[in-house]
């Protein structure tokens, strides 16, 4: 789950933030820190309209769907990665040198299968967030933070683990690379004089892209959600939205929070849960058939939008 938050909203916000964790009680609290798996029902209703209540603040969600890939698939993917980037090491690369892809290759090979997963999602909610700035944050009062655009992921494990300096050396490329076949959407309507793509917009074969890495190197970091409030409210989020996905059939209550999480979405209309799956192939197929109650639950619901 990624949350949007221009610099305008920032402090009203943690304010907002603030008050939330002081109303919370000691059983939604783990080692002194609250935790969104805590959180009571009731409280989740209480985060959600907070978040209603804050135009310029949206999500970003990614449901990973493992449901239909055989867990070798994910056993032998870093394997696969190494071998497929050994066997493209005479091609040029505009990112990378030789050298430089051959280490990296080696270290996806001592990657694990969670890892990989982990990776595959922070990609996908990258490209998602670029979408959503260009598609739901193109009006003027935005144009200012076009300046400073920056990635925070909750960090796992130790700083400069093996899995964020991979992430962090071949994220661009890979995000690139991926984007040629499966294009991050620019509006129609956004022209080339919008600051956005005044600052990182590009002609690739006539279409109009964004300079990826003049958009993201330097400005990817991995924290400790102890130290930034963000992080922490993405936990508050991220957990509301699997128990409401995970509630498909009503029995838990948590499913009535997901028409609030589509309103702050900044996802497509069309794709309200943000449905992917960790393949090697790029295509569209049909989701799990009991998870479309929530396409069905949101017909007819209109989003908070920042520019209205």
């Amino acid at each position: 789950m990624g949350i949007i938050v221009p610099e305008i909203a920032a402090d009203p916000l943690k304010a907002d933030f603030d008050w939330f964790v002081s109303q919370l009680s000691v059983s939604e609290f783990a080692r002194g820190e609250p935790k969104g798996s805590l959180l009571t029902l009731d409280h989740r209703r209480v985060l959600l309209e907070i978040l209603k209540a804050r135009r310029d603040v949206m999500l970003v969600p990614v449901s990973l769907n493992l449901e239909r890939d055989d867990p070798s698939f994910f056993a032998h993917a870093p394997l696969k990665v190494r071998e497929l980037i050994e066997s493209n090491l005479p091609l040029e690369s505009p990112h990378m040198s030789r050298e430089q892809r051959a280490k990296l290759a080696r270290r996806f090979g001592r990657l694990s299968g969670p890892a990989m997963v982990r990776l595959v999602a922070h990609g996908i909610a990258i490209s998602k967030a670029i979408e959503a700035l260009a598609c739901r944050y193109n009006c003027s009062r935005f144009y200012s933070d076009c300046e400073d655009i920056s990635f925070t992921f909750d960090r796992v494990g130790r700083v400069g683990s093996r899995e964020q300096l991979i992430f962090l050396d071949s994220f661009v490329g890979w995000i690139s690379n991926w984007s040629r076949s499966v294009p991050i959407k620019i509006p129609p309507d956004l022209g080339e004089s919008h600051p956005l793509l005044v600052r990182y917009g590009r002609r690739d074969s006539g279409r109009l892209v964004f300079d990826l890495r003049k958009m993201l190197s330097g400005k990817i970091a991995f924290e400790d959600s102890k130290q930034v409030w963000q992080l922490r409210l993405a936990d508050f989020v991220v957990s509301t939205w699997s128990r409401a996905i995970a509630d498909y059939d009503g029995s838990t209550g948590c499913r009535e929070l997901f028409r609030g999480l589509y309103r702050k979405s900044a996802l497509p209309c069309e794709t309200p849960l943000g449905l992917v799956g960790a393949s090697d192939r790029t295509e569209c197929v049909p989701g799990p058939h009991h998870l479309e109650i929530f396409a069905r639950m949101v017909v007819g619901e209109s989003k908070i939008l920042p520019c209205g």
